[in-house]
């Protein structure tokens, strides 16, 4: 998922959804696209705390550039993760602090779609994602 071009094609995807039914569906599909992780991968240390379904999460750093491999229990969240991870793989971490990531779902029209609880679990995998 560290394409640019597929970044572009997932906002795009997002941006053209129209009615809620329709941003669902999008996000169904995308979650097709996520890898899922093994059962050793999903151990608690890598679960995200605060999510309403359950999410893992991985981060690695090689040569300075940071890579994510995550999972959730439920289609929806999967399409989510693919969503965010799709703008920050492949990236480093001065380059991820230094993005508005609320600001770049705000543009991906997920917030009008995602109820309260799952909108804390976001922010939860946001600030697992965000280099301290």
């Amino acid at each position: 998922m560290n394409n640019s071009n597929q970044t572009l094609t997932i906002k795009e995807q997002l941006q053209a959804c129209r009615s809620k039914e329709e941003t669902f569906k999008t996000l169904v599909t995308l979650s097709k696209i996520l890898p899922r992780l093994s059962s050793e991968e999903k151990a608690e240390e890598n679960k995200v705390k605060g999510c309403e379904s359950a999410v893992w999460l991985i981060v690695e750093e090689s040569n300075g550039i940071r890579h994510f491999n995550a999972d959730s229990d439920a289609k929806l969240m999967r399409g989510v993760l693919v969503a965010i991870l799709s703008l920050v793989e492949g990236k480093t971490a001065k380059d991820i602090q230094q993005m508005n990531l609320k600001s770049e779902l705000a543009e991906l029209n997920l917030t009008s779609y995602l109820t309260s609880s799952r909108t804390n679990g976001v922010l939860a995998i946001l600030e697992k994602i965000t280099p301290r």
